[in-house]
């Protein structure tokens, strides 16, 4: 047995390990390779612990129900609990299934000179506070040089550990109360044609509830903080514009912790705290596809400059800061757009006023 002493949501927790199991797959040759684990290895231990509490702390992550009927890896999950060959003949089934569902996956990117990442399938079975939780997992396995040697060999990645993982919470009871993927990359063959799961929330519905929800913690200071309202707005709406799947946590730094407020007295932390409260709602999952769609919906920004001209924003303006500068001069206000186009259409239309 491995013990693990971790503090997921600041509850000081100890954890047991009762079943572990390692295969490493080899897309290349078709081959699958039982690693034996030693329980009492420090090393192990070490590395066990961390993985499972990147796992507990990972922020993004998607909700999902198991598809109906009896598929393969579901039916694997109460054999996986107990101790025996039983278990270790459904764990070696779910690794043949994932040799078998990369294997096609990799046949599709072919074609486009990608190669999947390469990697083996860990199942835990944990105890911990009268309930039961298990981990199916693919994790980094590398290929190094022995520096002693010079021969090649095979071990677990200790830095980048994690790149797909399934975690299913059971109740007092013993049934399924919950399910939730970890992929960064919401790998289709991951969670359809290898767990068999159907997503909770849609990427429509994902993607346009974000998309409100921010919009709506925005909106609170579009009146008296104008400039960086905008600003954000803009740059929120390129976020989900350049990129095919969406990361909550990437999406909070990169937007919102990372801003510099025009206006010092922009209450930047109390927004930033609104917008962190976001997924508790659950109207959205905090890692999905983006659907494009939804973002050519969204409100256009305009900004009245004189009686009938208006500056219209239709959506993510690229550089907007760059493109836009003010001017007080001799008492008047001033707007300054950088535009090609537009300086040529409007000379033409003056020169004919």
């Amino acid at each position: 047995m491995i013990y693990l002493q971790l503090n997921p949501l600041t509850n000081n927790t100890k954890m047991e390990i009762k079943n572990i199991f390692l295969h490493h797959i080899d897309v290349a040759n078709s081959l699958i390779t039982e690693i034996k684990v030693i329980e009492d290895s420090a090393n192990l231990n070490t590395y066990i612990e961390s993985l499972v509490k990147d796992i507990l702390d990972n922020p993004n992550r998607r909700f999902y129900n198991w598809k109906d009927g009896d598929t393969e890896v579901k039916n694997s999950l109460d054999p996986l609990k107990e101790i025996g060959n039983e278990s270790e003949k459904y764990a070696l089934n779910n690794a043949k299934r994932l040799l078998e569902k990369e294997s096609k996956a990799q046949e599709q990117v072919n074609k486009m000179n990608v190669e999947m990442q390469k990697g083996s399938l860990l199942h835990l079975s944990i105890e911990s506070d009268g309930t039961h939780k298990t981990i199916i997992c693919k994790v980094e396995h590398d290929e190094v040089m022995n520096e002693v040697n010079f021969e090649y060999i095979r071990g677990l990645n200790t830095r980048k550990k994690l790149f797909k993982a399934i975690l299913i919470y059971y109740n007092s009871n013993g049934q399924i109360e919950h399910n939730y993927v970890h992929d960064k990359n919401s790998s289709k063959y991951w969670w359809d044609d290898f767990l068999e799961l159907e997503p909770i929330i849609t990427d429509d519905d994902n993607t346009e509830n974000s998309l409100n929800e921010i919009d709506k913690c925005l909106t609170r200071y579009r009146k008296k903080y104008y400039v960086d309202y905008l600003i954000l707005r803009n740059s929120f709406l390129g976020h989900f514009r350049n990129r095919d799947t969406l990361n909550f946590s990437d999406l909070v730094n990169d937007v919102f912790k990372n801003y510099t407020p025009l206006n010092k007295q922009f209450p930047k932390d109390r927004l930033l705290a609104s917008i962190n409260k976001l997924p508790e709602k659950n109207l959205f999952d905090t890692t999905f596809n983006i659907a494009k769609n939804k973002i050519n919906k969204r409100k256009k920004t305009s900004i009245r400059l004189a009686s009938n001209l208006f500056l219209n924003i239709d959506d993510f303006v690229e550089n907007l800061k760059n493109l836009i500068d003010l001017e007080q001069k001799n008492g008047n206000k001033y707007v300054r757009i950088k535009s090609e186009d537009g300086y040529d259409k409007l000379e033409d239309l003056l020169n004919k006023l």
